[in-house]
């Protein structure tokens, strides 16, 4: 009873002493919130979608279930067999050319086009205008309706003729949205038509990129798990078929939600890490103030311990409030974020309270809050009873013991796990923590380096110089705090600046430069001369490259099921995933180095011989001698890996993880794939190239740059937002970090109002002082930025990385402004203090 007389009485003094003293610890309210608001925007979105995405996991699928037959029409018996106990929708995916029909507008688009029948969609709603588009697909013939994109591109009207291949189809509707998203869906033009248009088009090519399935709304009487055991009964001998569930809908979609929450998640810790060195700054500064009052109740009694506890409370109480305001405020983002969201992908996303998101978000705060109040609430024990007889102040620092270095690094490793093992990829993760703490111990013996050499530099500079070298040399110096705070900031926004703006440079000049201008999908072999003679008199001068190539499906990896041997986390999980697309070569192709293994041994013309990327081999684990399993045409084949290419992607030219021997090859029936560099592009008309070749798909490299590039601009934007708040954050910090020295500065100026000093020579002594700090500052930042943002763009993306001096002085020159402007207002609370009460130590 005792006890809990004590529990209150702690809890009723703190929150009376936070109420009377609240706005001198503002700046851990504001570095507290907004770290946590991030945090809390980041989990509530993901969560939302996460949410969404689950609920209509069988509308994103199309139905209870579906059946896969990818290139091959499935089998109609076993199809007509799930028809007795649920409705089944057929479709077929597939990808194609739209033209325009007149010369006045002369366009064309490369699509993936739906054909669907009369029960589609079996979930959800097709959103077309008109309305009653869908209807007609299927009861007028050689109808399609396409979607916005594709409208506005090829300049379309309701009811105007297009061209799909080289046969005239008629534009009846636009279609805003579809339920079942996926692949080309997602970003990609797509178009929905009716099913007796397999019929009408050549859809045999491997170009076309044919996709066959069967999906099904079991019956209201059959449950979901009955209906799939009965499914997966009628298929069991069925090799040929793939059976989806609605748990894995939408795939890559939630792969891009969970990738991107992650990153953002992980530069919110950062924010969060660095609002906590804030924390301690404030903290420190608040106890100082309060040295007279801790030591008066020292004077009567009350131990260290209890103090303490009454200062753990007061955060506690602050943590609880703030966590509370900035979860409620992240519902507030939601809406906005739907709004983008519904558009492109027909989601409607909503905002629910999550127990186990304001739980984590509750203990980030917390385990931040406690791992840097700790050294300032044990400055406590530094103030003594006995100051107030000799009426002498006591300036306080943190202060560590054995015990609470322990306890602050066990509560590191929480922090660190809960992000890192609770995350999509937790290699990443801690990765990044393991960056992101050798910065940060670096920026701490950068400032110490600096205090040293600083001391024993001896100058004949002006005044206004030789105190800011004292002011940095100091014992109580800020200097460690600015170093560590806006070092770990500037890093991470000159980093992702980097990044962007290189990602956005390869896109927009150096891939498009060296890139071909077109892919040339589905030529015939009957085609291949004819197709090169008329690419050559387009221009004479176009760079062509025609390569042979087959469907190949990837069924065992050393006898074994490749689903079995790696898992969807792997990087080269898309090699296993749907049928590749195979080549071969005489010799080794330009930009695919030989790294290990040797080409084709010309002795075993009769035995399949494998040509594999080096990455995808080092996910896979596979080494040479290695067998694969390729089912081609329906035959399965085995193959010997006999060597391993590092495969050069950036130049977008023709590349394929896996070439097989052409000995060997030269007999299977095959097709052509070709890019063209046009010396003069104006010279191609891409109408007549496709009455020509109608059954030939054309892909438009610049179409999907630009596609690329827009997506982009919205992703960095995002990140950028969150970076600037972190350097916000970082000059909070700084801020809190000079009030700290409060009481210093002011007997300081004081000093120099006496010798007199004008303003005007302290102020420029601040301005010196901070300049010595930010050009080492910006020194690491270049460093430790350039090292990062290089290795993502060339080792993770593998593209080609330039510095951007431009970019590194606009952000330099911005934050160091910022930051001086801050610290110059910040001290000038303390260029005029009252001589007389300091005099008398008041």
């Amino acid at each position: 009873m005792a006890e809990l007389n004590n529990t209150k009485l702690y809890f009723k003094y703190a929150l009376r002493d936070l109420s009377r003293s609240y706005s001198k610890i503002l700046s851990i309210i504001v570095t507290l919130f907004i770290s946590l608001f991030i945090l809390s925007s980041i989990l509530t979105i993901e969560d939302s979608l996460e949410t969404e995405l689950n609920n209509n996991s069988k509308l994103l699928l199309g139905g209870d279930i579906e059946i896969d037959y990818n290139r091959v029409e499935g089998n109609l018996d076993l199809v007509n067999e799930i028809k007795e106990f649920s409705t089944v929708s057929q479709m077929v995916e597939f990808s194609t050319m739209i033209s325009t029909t007149t010369k006045e507008n002369n366009k064309t688009s490369f699509v993936r086009v739906k054909s669907v029948d009369e029960n589609y969609p079996l979930y959800g709603k097709v959103v077309l205008e008109p309305e009653n588009a869908l209807d007609q697909l299927n009861q007028i013939n050689n109808t399609i309706v396409v979607n916005e994109n594709i409208f506005k591109n090829l300049n379309l009207k309701i009811n105007e003729t297009v061209k799909v291949q080289d046969k005239e189809f008629k534009v009846i509707g636009l279609v805003k949205s579809v339920p079942d998203i996926g692949g080309a869906f997602i970003f990609g033009d797509f178009a929905l038509a009716g099913k007796k248009t397999l019929d009408t088009l050549n859809l045999k090519t491997l170009g076309s990129f044919l996709n066959y399935e069967y999906k099904a709304k079991f019956n209201d009487t059959l449950s979901s798990i009955e209906g799939a055991k009965k499914v997966e009964q009628i298929f069991k001998n069925e090799e040929r078929a793939m059976i989806r569930y609605p748990e894995n809908s939408a795939g890559g979609l939630r792969r891009i939600i969970n990738n991107f929450s992650q990153f953002l998640s992980l530069v919110s810790i950062s924010a969060m890490l660095i609002a906590g060195i804030g924390i301690a700054n404030t903290l420190l500064s608040f106890i100082n103030q309060k040295n007279s009052s801790i030591a008066i109740q020292k004077a009567i009694g009350i131990f260290s311990g209890n103090i303490k506890t009454i200062y753990y409370i007061q955060l506690a109480i602050l943590l609880a409030i703030i966590s509370v305001i900035s979860y409620a405020l992240s519902f507030i983002l939601v809406p906005i974020v739907d709004e983008f969201i519904s558009a492109g992908l027909g989601l409607n996303i909503k905002a629910e309270f999550s127990l186990v998101n304001y739980v984590k978000i509750f203990l980030v705060g917390l385990l931040v809050i406690v791992i840097f109040s700790i050294p300032t609430v044990n400055s406590i024990d530094q103030i003594k009873a006995s100051s107030l007889f000799r009426n002498v102040f006591q300036n306080i620092q943190f202060r560590y013991t054995k015990f609470s270095a322990i306890l602050s690094f066990i509560l590191l490793i929480l922090l660190i796990s809960l992000f890192s093992f609770g995350s999509a990829r937790p290699f990443y993760s801690l990765v990044y923590f393991a960056s992101f703490v050798f910065c940060l111990i670096i920026f701490f013996l950068l400032s110490k380096v600096t205090v040293l050499l600083l001391k024993k530099y001896n100058s004949n500079f002006s005044i206004s110089f030789k105190i800011a070298i004292k002011n940095i040399t100091q014992t109580k110096s800020i200097t460690p705090i600015t170093i560590i705070s806006l070092g770990l900031g500037i890093t991470l926004l000159l980093t992702l600046a980097f990044v962007g703006t290189n990602f956005k440079r390869e896109i927009a000049k150096s891939i498009p430069q060296i890139a071909p201008d077109y892919f040339f999908l589905g030529i015939q072999q009957n085609q291949k001369n004819e197709f090169e003679k008329t690419i050559f008199n387009s221009d004479q001068n176009s760079k062509t490259e025609v390569v042979p190539m087959v469907s190949a499906k990837l069924n065992k990896i050393n006898g074994i099921d490749p689903n079995t041997y790696i898992d969807q986390t792997n990087d080269s999980h898309w090699v296993i995933e749907n049928d590749r697309r195979v080549s071969w070569s005489e010799t080794v192709p330009k930009g695919n180095p030989i790294v290990e293994g040797e080409w084709w041994d010309l002795k075993k013309p009769d035995k399949l011989q494998i040509s594999l990327d080096s990455k995808v081999a080092k996910d896979f684990g596979v080494k040479l001698g290695d067998n694969f399993t390729l089912n081609i045409y329906g035959r399965e084949i085995e193959g010997e890996i006999v060597n391993f290419r590092l495969v050069d992607y950036r130049d977008l030219s023709i590349n394929f993880a896996m070439l097989i021997n052409p000995q060997y090859a030269n007999n299977i029936p095959h097709e052509y794939l070709a890019t063209v560099k046009f010396d003069n592009i104006e010279n191609f008309n891409e109408t007549d190239f496709l009455n020509l070749f109608p059954s030939i798909s054309i892909v438009k490299i610049s179409d999907y740059l630009s596609k690329v590039m827009d997506v982009l601009n919205k992703v960095f934007i995002a990140i950028g937002i969150i970076s600037t708040i972190t350097i916000i954050i970082g000059l909070v910090v700084i801020s809190s970090a000079i009030l700290v020295q409060g009481k210093i500065k002011t007997f300081q100026n004081l000093v120099f109002k006496i010798l007199g000093f004008s303003k005007k020579e302290i102020i420029f002594s601040s301005v010196i002082e901070f300049i010595v700090n930010f050009i080492s500052i910006i020194f690491f930042s270049a460093i430790f930025s350039v090292i990062a943002s290089k290795y993502v763009i060339e080792d993770i993306f593998q593209l080609q990385w330039e510095f951007d001096l431009v970019l590194f002085m606009n952000v330099s020159l911005s934050v160091g402004i910022v930051t001086l402007l801050l610290i110059i207002l910040t001290n000038l609370k303390y260029l005029s203090p009252k001589v007389y009460p300091l005099i008398r130590n008041e």
